[in-house]
């Protein structure tokens, strides 16, 4: 079995994630979102792993982001995986730094002890949340929540991708969390204009939807 990005050479992620195939811009047909919401884009990170190099690269970017952290001041007891998208990458990332993980269902479990957060967890526990794609930060609100009730304390959050959306950026201030990406919203557009992925009037869709997602969503809904 061999790996077909195998020989892809990767630059940086916002433009491994175009070659992908992860990015799919749909202006005219928005994408349904988990928060409810519609956008004229959609990014499905769990296609990286099945690519050797571009996991690889994700992993080592995420262990060096990590380091640089480290450095500034950061103490962390545990990375901590978000279900479901954020549970590989989490696990990668625990396996460089040699340090303790455990994961954040998206909620309890109805059954067993009724867990929310998976592993080998003590009162205290500093936990680095590490998340696939933030885009409203309502999975990283729902998970600092999670963390808190389960008496462990969230010190940062690391992502791939952030969209860099106001009610995000609202969210993060007032958990008071830090949050470290290895590509934006930004960078996407960037990269996909390069492949020649869309035209003026589609960028000026997206640009619409990113300063004010709600209003858009409600004017582009059926």
């Amino acid at each position: 079995m061999t790996d077909s990005q195998s020989a892809l050479p990767i630059k940086n992620i916002a433009d491994m994630l175009i070659t992908l195939g992860c990015v799919k811009f749909s202006p005219h047909e928005p994408f349904l979102y988990a928060s409810g919401l519609r956008g004229p884009i959609y990014c499905d990170n769990r296609k990286i792993l099945s690519h050797v190099q571009a996991r690889e690269f994700v992993a080592e970017l995420f262990a060096k982001a990590v380091r640089e952290w480290q450095a500034q001041g950061l103490e962390f007891d545990a990375v901590a995986g978000l279900a479901t998208a954020g549970i590989p990458h989490a696990t990668l990332l625990a396996d460089r730094l040699q340090c303790p993980m455990i994961y954040i269902r998206s909620s309890a479990k109805e059954h067993g002890g009724k867990n929310q957060l998976e592993g080998d967890i003590w009162p205290e526990m500093r936990l680095l949340l590490v998340e696939d794609l933030v885009n409203q930060a309502s999975s990283l609100e729902k998970a600092c929540h999670a963390a808190r009730q389960a008496k462990t304390v969230p010190v940062g959050a690391l992502s791939i991708v952030n969209y860099q959306m106001p009610q995000a950026i609202q969210i993060l201030t007032t958990l008071g969390l830090v949050l470290k990406t290895l590509t934006t919203f930004e960078d996407l557009v960037l990269a996909a204009e390069r492949h020649l992925m869309f035209d003026q009037k589609a960028r000026d869709i997206l640009m619409a939807w990113h300063h004010d997602p709600v209003q858009w969503s409600s004017d582009n809904s059926p």
